[in-house]
């Protein structure tokens, strides 16, 4: 499934924005945990700023396990 451009962006500015980068340093391919460093903290407050960007419920235990890249963080957001 295709990620919608504008919500890969938004989730690459939020992520950015908590992971301390600069914008176009966090790539799709990222991984949240383990190239990004966001912890469980980070990755709940992630959930929260998508709920109130996208208006839709993110649960944090999808994004919060190993693997999770920016643009599948962009799809479960863009799916719920």
């Amino acid at each position: 499934m295709s990620v919608d451009q504008g919500t890969l962006v938004q989730v690459q500015n939020i992520v950015a924005f908590l992971s301390e980068r600069p914008a176009d340093d966090v790539r799709p391919d990222h991984r949240l945990l383990e190239d990004l460093g966001l912890d469980s903290l980070k990755i709940t407050e992630l959930a929260q700023k998508l709920e109130n960007t996208l208006g839709k419920p993110i649960d944090d235990d999808l994004l919060n396990a190993d693997g999770t890249t920016v643009a599948h963080c962009a799809e479960i957001a863009q799916n719920v």
